[in-house]
């Protein structure tokens, strides 16, 4: 991945990161050309919308996610008129 200085458009350097959620991430960056801009700055990177869907079924993508709830709240959901 490239990041371009917003100021002077040359290509910057990634110092760090932080991941705020499972779909954005603070990328703290810094300006290559050090000697004429020197600009620090942090770019988001962010997901946005799927192009195609994943190899996974739908019932799979759905297991997967509940394998991940507690016993309880599995149990829950499944006695909810969630599916009713």
């Amino acid at each position: 991945m490239r990041v371009i200085c917003p100021h002077c458009q040359n290509k910057a350097i990634i110092s760090s990161s932080s991941k705020l959620s499972d779909t954005v991430t603070d990328l703290y960056c810094s300006c290559s050309n050090v000697a004429d801009c020197g600009a620090s700055f942090v770019f988001t990177l962010a997901y946005k919308h799927v192009l195609s869907p994943p190899h996974k079924s739908v019932k799979e993508l759905a297991a997967a996610l509940l394998i991940q709830l507690p016993a309880e709240e599995r149990k829950e959901l499944m006695q909810g008129d969630l599916f009713g």
